[in-house]
């Protein structure tokens, strides 16, 4: 790929971040006895450590409730309250509303609009009904919601409604278009197919989790399973699915206003270890303990996780919109020596980073090319030598019985 194209190519992702930084799957069922689920993933663009929840307690005029969040993006990604009413919202094309003079129009943000939300409506009735007395504020995103008596809805910029069906699932389509294009995201037919043929439960909204988590291009960073009739909840961090944190709206309701980062409630996670090593005693410590996993597949994931995790300014991405990466080359130079994944090291090398890293990046790239043909070439000469060996066994076989 010559010069010029990659940089076009590197011009398009810029302009696609945007939509693939949210980029959530979101679906929610009811059960043969009557219990509510819903569940998400949150996707993003690289792997952010300073994702939070946060807990706002009741008043004597609001709900209390819980929402998440990435820092400095003042935009509540979703949330559930003390009644059962859940919403996540999908990044979809920004459009503008079709009938907006016939709304009031208001002050308030998207933000101030969704939290209100969550503090004063008990339902997904009430959360339309909201939403339909305002111009919409959320242009870009598509409300998904769900409530503990069973009821499902969807909100865009032009329309809002119940939904009646068994179950729900929204990706990065505006459902409310009238098209199939929602189908061709992978995650959609999924998470649709596993709701149909399958009871929902936490055992199956996990795996739904799992099968449409995102590990290139875009990241799932945590994900949620709500069981919106009894209150319980699981919360997943950095694609591992197989050791989530419990707790309960109730447990989290009676810490009072408080925020709570992700990466605290799984401190004994291999990823979470690492950062934490990465953070005190710098990178290649970090790097050293990683390198103990016996597993090089793991080991990959968890490098690439942490390095796109220390690589990108997240407080200027979230103010501008612009991809800004970490200024320490020594940082970025030692990522490039230990991560072997081509698509992190392509992308350090489209970055604004020194001549050094790039040239550096590059010659890292080739030399896992290399490798990985010279790799290939040993396992052909091996086939084949395998081949020649049954050969000549069959044919001494074959002669014998002549």
């Amino acid at each position: 790929m010559n010069l010029k194209i990659r940089i076009l190519v590197f011009i398009i992702l810029l302009n696609l971040i945007p939509v693939v930084t949210w980029s959530c799957t979101i679906f929610c069922a009811k059960d043969k006895n009557g219990q509510m689920w819903a569940g998400n993933n949150e996707d993003f663009f690289w792997f952010e450590f300073s994702t939070y929840l946060r807990v706002v307690p009741k008043t004597d005029s609001t709900l209390a409730f819980i929402y998440f969040d990435y820092p400095f993006n003042n935009f509540p990604q979703g949330g559930v309250n003390e009644a059962g009413l859940f919403y996540d919202a999908n990044a979809v094309k920004a459009s503008e509303p079709k009938n907006a003079k016939a709304k009031v129009h208001t002050s308030e943000t998207g933000r101030d609009l969704l939290l209100q939300m969550l503090g004063k409506c008990k339902s997904v009735h009430d959360a339309i009904n909201l939403f339909d007395e305002y111009d919409m504020l959320i242009q870009g995103a598509q409300v998904h919601l769900a409530d503990r008596d069973g009821n499902k809805g969807i909100i865009t910029t032009d329309s809002s409604w119940i939904s009646y069906e068994d179950f729900q699932v929204s990706t990065n389509y505006d459902l409310s278009q009238k098209d199939d294009d929602y189908k061709k995201c992978w995650r959609y037919p999924i998470a649709y197919s596993m709701l149909k043929n399958s009871e929902p439960d936490f055992k199956l909204m996990g795996q739904i989790c799992d099968s449409t988590s995102q590990r290139r291009g875009a990241h799932t960073i945590y994900s949620n399973v709500h069981n919106l009739t009894t209150g319980e909840m699981w919360v997943y961090y950095g694609s591992d699915y197989e050791n989530p944190y419990k707790t309960s709206f109730e447990e989290l309701a009676s810490l009072g206003d408080t925020t709570i980062l992700f990466r605290d409630l799984f401190h004994e996670q291999t990823l979470v270890k690492a950062y934490n090593i990465s953070r005190k005693d710098g990178f290649q410590s970090a790097i050293n303990f990683l390198d103990t996993l016996v597993d090089s597949v793991e080991r990959e994931e968890k490098v690439k996780l942490l390095s796109l995790g220390l690589l990108f300014d997240i407080e200027t991405f979230m103010g501008s919109r612009k991809l800004k990466i970490v200024n320490d080359d020594h940082l970025i130079e030692q990522m490039i020596e230990a991560s072997n994944d081509l698509s992190l090291l392509n992308l350090i090398r489209n970055l604004n980073v020194s001549e050094i890293n790039k040239r550096k990046a590059i010659q890292r790239i080739e030399d896992i090319q290399e490798s990985g043909i010279n790799y290939r070439i040993i396992l052909i000469v091996l086939l084949i030598a395998a081949c020649a060996f049954l050969l000549y066994v069959w044919l001494e076989r074959r002669f014998k019985k002549i």
